[in-house]
């Protein structure tokens, strides 16, 4: 799916493909898990998707070193905050369900 979406980011192209995984899983699941429980597989589908997606970053012919480390820089510390966020969320759940 990954040539086809419009974005030149792999990673947010991780983020949307994440983001659908998330959303079809939580459907399938129908209504055995909280609101909370939803955010966190959100947040950690899409952590993963889009750090799993920027590993084809240096995989085009297009692509130089300082266009690798720009993108890096830029993904990587929204997939930290995603996991913690998730994390965080994950831990809460039990507690305000």
């Amino acid at each position: 799916m990954l040539p086809w979406l419009p974005m030149r980011q792999f990673y947010l192209k991780g983020i949307v493909t994440g983001l659908i995984g998330g959303i079809y899983i939580i459907l399938t699941l129908g209504g055995e898990i909280s609101g909370l429980e939803s955010v966190t597989l959100i947040l950690l589908t899409t952590a993963v998707s889009s750090y799993a997606a920027m590993n084809f970053t240096g995989a085009t012919p297009f692509t130089s070193p300082s266009g690798v480390e720009k993108e890096m820089r830029r993904a990587i510390p929204i997939q930290i905050i995603a996991v913690a966020a998730a994390v965080i969320t994950w831990v809460v759940a039990p507690f305000v369900n």
